[in-house]
């Protein structure tokens, strides 16, 4: 329908376009920010990994003799 025939409709059928938008609206939303969770998750959890490599690399790097026990 073109905007300018949405004058002409009864109220239910206006009424229940409007529905219609607004719960395909609220899907979008929702799909977005579980697309936003997932992201945050995602770069939360490469940031605590390297993190740990990081603590890991530095302990290894403390160890004297590391070369003649690794070997």
């Amino acid at each position: 329908m073109y905007p300018s025939d949405f004058r002409d409709t009864s109220a239910e059928v206006w009424v229940t376009l409007l529905a219609a938008l607004c719960s395909s609206r609220q899907a979008e939303i929702t799909d977005t920010l579980v697309e936003l969770l997932v992201a945050l998750v995602h770069k939360i959890n490469t940031r605590a990994e390297r993190r740990v490599e990081k603590q890991l690399t530095a302990e290894l790097k403390k160890v004297r003799g590391k070369e003649g026990i690794l070997f």
